[in-house]
């Protein structure tokens, strides 16, 4: 009797290792299919992160050739206005020079013109010398006339702006 029932005994413990067993592949096969459908889903997120990073990588090229030519065209502005800065400085320059020479020249009209007995207008430059001054003393009418041309002076008749701007300037003075 004991090597029969020693024999039932290993047949229910050899039972019971294949139940556990088929229990054991059953979840086991259910992971695995669960991984697969699993390897599909991370495939196509793979997949997914490759396009985007794609694009993101011609965003970026698409970006540095926008900046190199805003970059260039930038500094070719910039190149252009140093070039305009500089060539205003030079007319501003000439401009005041030219100014200043104006102002003289009218001063100097202004005191061939108006006698020396009057109330002395304000020159920024030096008396008139010679032929000009004996001119101004003989001539009081010829503040309201323009200086004629003549050899001895060396004075040109004055164009419409020039009477113009020594009229201006005039009107400045107090």
């Amino acid at each position: 009797m004991i090597p029969g029932l020693l024999s039932l005994v290993l047949d229910l413990a050899v039972i019971g290792l294949l139940v556990a067993t088929i229990i054991y592949a059953v979840r086991l096969n259910r992971q695995l299919s669960a991984v697969k459908e699993s390897r599909a889903e991370l495939e196509e997120l793979i997949k997914g992160f490759a396009e985007a990073t794609a694009q993101a990588d011609s965003s970026v090229k698409g970006m540095r050739k926008a900046a190199t030519e805003s970059g260039e065209a930038l500094s070719a502005l910039i190149t252009r206005a140093r070039t305009l800065k500089d060539e205003m400085e030079l007319i501003v320059h000439a401009a005041d020079d030219l100014a200043n020479r104006l102002e003289a020249a009218s001063g100097k009209a202004r005191q061939t013109v108006m006698p020396t007995s009057t109330a002395p207008a304000p020159a920024l430059s030096a008396p008139p010398r010679g032929p000009a001054l004996s001119q101004a003393a003989a001539a009081p009418a010829a503040r309201s006339q323009p200086v004629p041309a003549s050899p001895a002076t060396g004075a040109e008749p004055r164009s419409r702006a020039e009477k113009e701007l020594l009229q201006a300037l005039e009107n400045l003075r107090p």
